[in-house]
């Protein structure tokens, strides 16, 4: 385990640059497109991004997940105990944080294919970028404390 470990910890990081880069591109910078160019035009340019996204966040989130699945194995578990240290505590907080991402990305996702309208639409990556921030800082706190 402790072999791989650097090489996840890099694929971990990569895809989480590219997963909230994506979002962070959608609602800070696609966003106020809106208010300049129009709705049509914004949903257009939008919409040629999203068929991309649609094809790419899945399987970089899947492997954000799995990597980072791995990696928490070193530090938390049955044999190490899931809430004995305060590393494990913020490790746990930024797990769950994870997951309402990744369940709210199978509620999209599930819309999405299904034809349905989409309850989140409006907020998911407003909400998947707040929570991915304050993963990103309880990754850095963690291993401070």
């Amino acid at each position: 385990m402790e072999a791989i470990y650097p090489y996840m910890l890099t694929l971990h990081l990569l895809c989480a640059i590219i997963f909230l880069g994506f979002i962070f591109t959608d609602v800070v910078l696609l966003s106020p497109l809106k208010k300049v160019f129009g709705e049509e035009l914004a949903d257009k340019i939008f919409g040629t991004i999203s068929k991309r996204g649609i094809k790419i966040m899945p399987l970089c989130l899947l492997l954000l997940l799995l990597s980072g699945g791995v990696m928490i194995s070193r530090y938390v578990g049955t044999t190490q105990g899931f809430f004995n240290s305060p590393l494990q505590v913020l490790l746990m907080i930024k797990v769950v944080f994870a997951l309402c991402i990744v369940c709210m990305m199978i509620v999209s996702l599930s819309c999405k294919f299904l034809g349905l309208k989409n309850p989140l639409a409006k907020s998911i990556h407003k909400v998947a970028l707040v929570l991915g921030f304050f993963i990103v800082v309880l990754a850095k706190m963690a291993f401070y404390m």
